[in-house]
């Protein structure tokens, strides 16, 4: 039996629907690896240490968070000089997640659920050994204050975002 295009659209709009639908759109992500992506994007698009009255500054402060934007920042230092290849962030209004920025996101989560082991062995796999290590530091504060403020980065099985991890 053969299904006509209708009939495909209809059953794909029948269930619940979480962003565009697009592979790899930001809008599918929960708002916790949102953050994270946009905390990425706005660092390597203002390409210094945040200052205060910085959009970086402005929205870690809106989301309870200014206490560990110097760990970010510093995690994200790590990933420029440390990184054994460039990585690829796209700008923030970009709606693609590109494979690096997935990875970072992942990473995060990885922190924030205590999986120290494998979030180590990626930095190591990714990062020159000393870099990795201050990487590694810096993400977990940077994570778990996300955990602590509301903002999971470990959806369930099936929820959007998933597939990062």
């Amino acid at each position: 039996m053969e299904s006509s295009s209708e009939q495909q659209v209809n059953d794909r709009s029948s269930g619940p629907r979480t962003g565009c639908g697009r592979p790899g759109c930001a809008c599918s992500l929960p708002i916790g690896e949102r953050f994270v992506l946009w905390a990425m994007r706005q660092w390597q698009q203002d390409g210094r240490v945040p200052i205060e009255g910085s959009t970086l500054h402005c929205g870690f402060k809106a989301a309870g968070l200014l206490e560990v934007l110097p760990d970010f920042a510093i995690a994200m230092d790590a990933f420029l000089f440390g990184a054994r290849r460039a990585m690829r962030i796209h700008l923030p209004t970009c709606a693609h997640v590109s494979h690096d920025e997935a990875t970072l996101v992942a990473l995060c989560g990885l922190a924030q659920s205590d999986h120290d082991r494998p979030l180590m062995a990626s930095l190591d796999a990714l990062m020159v050994p000393t870099a990795s290590r201050v990487a590694g530091i810096r993400l977990k504060a940077f994570a778990v204050a996300l955990g602590e403020a509301g903002l999971r980065l470990s959806p369930a099985p099936g929820e959007a975002g998933a597939g990062l991890h």
